[in-house]
């Protein structure tokens, strides 16, 4: 609770922080991309945004990134134990790729947050996003096969 949203990169992506943390290392962030080129490489694309979602953190440790194919398009997602100031961060990263646009998701958050945490933070952020009116996460689009890529 608490948590304040506003526009970053020209109004191309929100972003979310915690309460009285305007310049916060812990945010959740969504961005999405028209896919108006359809010559380029998709997969390669969401490949590389993942990889590179964690940018501004040195080494990454425990570091995953996996191919999530759906029945109709499919994500790369990036896992990944931060590091920043001496102070672990958790990160995750989804590139959801779908016939019109690419979305990517990115969450980074204190471990000692995580750790605190009851719930199913993957599930309680992804259960609740909508796109084109459609839940994300819905019966419809279940995951068919992770292949791990790194």
């Amino acid at each position: 609770p608490g948590w304040t949203s506003h526009l970053e990169d020209d109004g191309q992506e929100l972003v979310l922080l915690p309460p009285n943390s305007p310049d916060s290392t812990e945010r959740v962030t969504f961005t999405r991309f028209a896919k108006d080129a359809p010559s380029l490489d998709y997969p390669s694309v969401a490949r590389r945004f993942a990889a590179s979602a964690f940018s501004r953190f040195g080494e990454a440790t425990a570091d995953t990134l996996n191919q999530l194919v759906f029945p109709h398009d499919f994500a790369v997602e990036r896992n990944a134990g931060l590091r920043k100031q001496g102070k672990p961060y958790r990160g995750y990263c989804l590139v959801y790729v779908d016939n019109r646009n690419v979305y990517q998701f990115r969450i980074v958050l204190a471990q000692d947050r995580l750790n605190a945490y009851s719930g199913s933070l993957l599930l309680d952020i992804f259960g609740n996003i909508y796109i084109d009116g459609k839940p994300f996460v819905e019966h419809m689009n279940q995951l068919r096969q992770i292949i791990h890529l790194h």
